[in-house]
C-alpha cells in the first residue's frame, strides 16, 4: 500500500469512527490531508477554482475549531479530504501514463 493510499484508508476509518476521534486528532488529520491536497495540486498543475471559494481553506477551518464542530462536520470534512485525494491520485496516473505513452 502506497503512503497515499494508506492515509487515504485512515482518513476514511477516522471518519466511520469519528466518535473516538479527540479534536486534536481530527485537526491532525484535516491539516495533514491539506497539506497532501495542496502538493499533489501544484503536481498536477491545477490551481484552485477562482470562482469558488478554495475547499482546503474550509477544511483548514474546520480543523481549527475541531473541538468546537460537530461529529458530522468532521465526517464529512474527513470523507471530502478523502475523495479529493482520490481524485487527484486518478489525475496524477493518468498524467503519468500520458507521459510514458509520449514520443
Amino acid at each position: 500500500m502506497t503512503t497515499i493510499s494508506g492515509f487515504r484508508s485512515q482518513l476514511f476509518h477516522a471518519a466511520n469512527e469519528v466518535h473516538q476521534l479527540t479534536p486534536l486528532q481530527a485537526q491532525r488529520l484535516l491539516e495533514g490531508a491539506v497539506a497532501l491536497i495542496r502538493c499533489m495540486r501544484e503536481q498536477t498543475g491545477m490551481e484552485p477554482n477562482t470562482d469558488a471559494p478554495d475547499i482546503t481553506v474550509r477544511l483548514l477551518e474546520i480543523a481549527n475549531s475541531a473541538q468546537s464542530r460537530s461529529e458530522r462536520e468532521i465526517r464529512n470534512a474527513l470523507l471530502e479530504s478523502s475523495d479529493i485525494i482520490r481524485l487527484l491520485t486518478m489525475i496524477l496516473d493518468s498524467l503519468d501514463e500520458l507521459a510514458n505513452d509520449g514520443p
